[in-house]
C-alpha cells in the first residue's frame, strides 16, 4: 500500500514531541491536573499491591468513568456487572485479564466473552443498559499500561475506543493517502483492526517507540490531541495558568469582550444577544446560526475559527509555547486534510455486511423510515440499525454524526439514548412527528 511519506514523517515528528513533552512525565501534578496528570493518577490504581478482586476492579472502573465521563453510571448496576464479568470470566487474575485484552489488540484473539458487545446494567424503567465499549477499552488500556514492566511485556498496548479518535481517524487516512475502513464504530474488532493498520503503516515495525512507550498509546495520544484541537477544547492539555493565558490571547475572556461588570452575561438573555453581536464584530467571524439566522455564540467554535488563522498565536506566554505551537501548526495541516476526498472506502465484514455497506446497497425505499436535513441523511433499516450519511458518504461514527445533526436542527438529546433510540427519535423530529 502506497502512502504520503511526507505526511508520515510529519506525524511521527509530532508523536515524538508528544512523547518527550508529555508522556515522559512519571509523577502526576495535583496543581495542574492536565489529561496526562489524570492518566498517571488512574495508573496508580493499577499498580496497587492490594488483593485483586471484584472490588478492586469496580473501583478502577468508577474512577475511569468519572474522569473520562463515559457515562456508565446512567446504566444502574453496570459497574458491578462489569467487575464481576472481568474477574470471573478472565481467569480471576490480573494476568489473565491482561492476556485477554492483549490478544484482542494483537488480533490473535477475539472478544469471546462479549465484554465489548453486550449491555451492562439496567435503565431506571428496567429496560436493558448500554454497551460499555469506551469504558472497557480504557480499562484494557490501563491494565496493559500500568507500569514499565507491563509496557515492555505488551509493547502494543490497547487502543482506547474514543469519539475523538473515531473523528480523527478518517482525516489521518486522508493525510497519509491510504484507504480507510468504514463501519468501525460499533465493533471492537473492527475498531482495533482499523487503528492497527494505521499503527503498522506509521511505525513500520513493533520496535519503533517500543520499550518505554506502547505504540497504540502513542497513536491514541496523537489522535486525541488532534481531536481536541478539532473541537476547540484544550483545557485538559493546559495547566490552569496556561489556559487563562490561552483564552486571554484569543480575546475571548469575558472582561475583554463585554467588560468586567457584565461577565455573568449568560444569566441575561438580552445582554447575551448584544454580546454575541459585539463579539461577531470585534473578532470578525460569523456568530449567526446558518439555519435559523439567529445569533448563536459557540465558544469552542470561536476558538477554532480564531486559531485556524495563520497569524494567530494563542500560546504566546504559556509555559510550553514552542511545543503547543508545534501541535497547532500540525493541526492546521491536519484540518486542511479533512477537505480531501477519501481515497477508498472498504468494509470490515465480508460475510455479514456492516451498517455502512448496508447503506450503500439499500435503496431509501427499504428503510423503515428516514429523514434528511443539513446535508445528512438518516435511515433506519428493518433490523433497527441506523445508517447516517453526510454529503453522500457514510459516517463511520453514527452516534457522533447523529449528535451533530441533532444540534444543527435544535433537537434535545437524552444522554442515556443509544444509537438506535437517538436515530429513531431524531428521524421523527425532523419529519415533524
Amino acid at each position: 500500500m502506497t502512502m504520503d511519506t511526507e505526511s508520515k514523517a510529519q506525524i511521527l515528528a509530532v508523536m515524538r514531541a508528544i512523547a518527550e513533552m508529555e508522556l515522559d512525565k512519571e509523577a502526576p501534578s495535583l496543581q495542574q491536573a492536565t489529561y496526562n496528570d489524570q492518566k498517571l493518577l488512574i495508573s496508580e490504581l493499577f499498580k496497587s499491591s492490594k488483593e485483586y478482586n471484584t472490588g478492586t476492579i469496580m473501583l478502577r472502573l468508577v474512577v475511569i468513568d468519572s474522569l473520562y465521563s463515559t457515562n456508565a453510571a446512567y446504566s444502574y448496576f453496570s459497574f458491578e456487572e462489569m467487575a464481576d464479568k472481568i474477574y470471573h470470566l478472565l481467569g480471576e487474575t490480573e494476568e489473565g485479564a491482561r492476556q485477554y485484552f492483549y490478544d484482542i489488540a494483537c488480533g490473535t484473539g477475539t472478544d469471546e466473552h462479549r465484554l465489548f458487545q453486550e449491555p451492562f446494567g439496567i435503565q431506571k424503567n428496567l429496560s436493558e443498559g448500554s454497551k460499555q465499549m469506551s469504558l472497557l477499552s480504557k480499562y484494557a488500556y490501563y491494565t496493559l499500561y500500568s507500569n514499565e514492566e507491563t509496557r515492555k511485556k505488551y509493547p502494543l498496548g490497547f487502543p482506547i475506543y474514543d469519539s475523538l479518535a473515531l473523528e480523527a481517524y478518517p482525516t489521518v487516512c486522508k493525510m497519509l493517502d491510504i484507504e480507510q475502513w468504514t463501519g468501525i464504530g460499533d465493533d471492537i474488532k473492527n475498531y482495533v483492526q482499523a487503528l492497527d493498520e494505521v499503527r503498522g503503516l506509521l511505525f513500520d515495525s513493533k520496535n519503533l517507540f517500543s520499550g518505554k512507550y506502547q505504540q497504540f498509546d502513542i497513536l491514541d495520544a496523537y489522535l486525541w490531541r488532534m481531536g481536541k484541537f478539532n473541537g476547540g477544547n484544550l483545557s485538559l492539555l493546559l495547566s490552569r495558568n496556561d489556559y487563562v493565558k490561552f483564552v486571554q490571547n484569543l480575546g475571548l475572556n469575558a472582561e475583554s469582550v463585554v467588560g468586567e461588570e457584565n461577565k455573568f452575561y449568560e444569566k441575561d438573555a438580552d445582554y447575551k444577544k448584544r454580546m454575541i453581536k459585539e463579539v461577531s464584530v470585534k473578532k470578525g467571524f460569523n456568530c449567526v446560526d446558518k439555519q435559523s439566522g439567529k445569533p448563536q455564540f459557540d465558544f469552542n467554535a470561536a476558538v477554532v475559527e480564531l486559531y485556524t488563522r495563520e497569524n494567530c498565536n494563542p500560546f504566546e506566554g504559556t509555559s510550553d509555547a514552542e511545543y503547543l505551537c508545534l501541535l497547532l501548526a500540525h493541526w492546521r495541516k491536519f484540518n486542511q486534510a479533512k477537505e480531501k476526498p477519501a481515497r477508498y472506502f472498504r468494509f470490515k465484514n465480508d460475510t455479514k455486511p456492516s451498517v455502512a455497506k448496508a447503506a450503500s446497497a439499500t435503496p431509501a425505499g427499504n428503510f423503515k423510515k428516514s429523514a434528511s436535513a443539513n446535508g445528512f441523511v438518516v435511515g433506519i433499516l428493518p433490523d433497527s440499525k441506523v445508517v447516517v450519511t453526510k454529503g453522500g458518504e457514510t459516517c463511520p461514527n453514527a452516534i457522533a454524526a447523529l449528535r451533530e445533526l441533532a444540534k444543527s436542527v435544535g433537537f434535545t438529546i437524552d444522554p442515556k439514548w443509544n444509537t438506535q433510540q437517538l436515530g429513531s427519535k431524531l428521524v421523527d423530529f425532523i419529519n415533524g412527528k
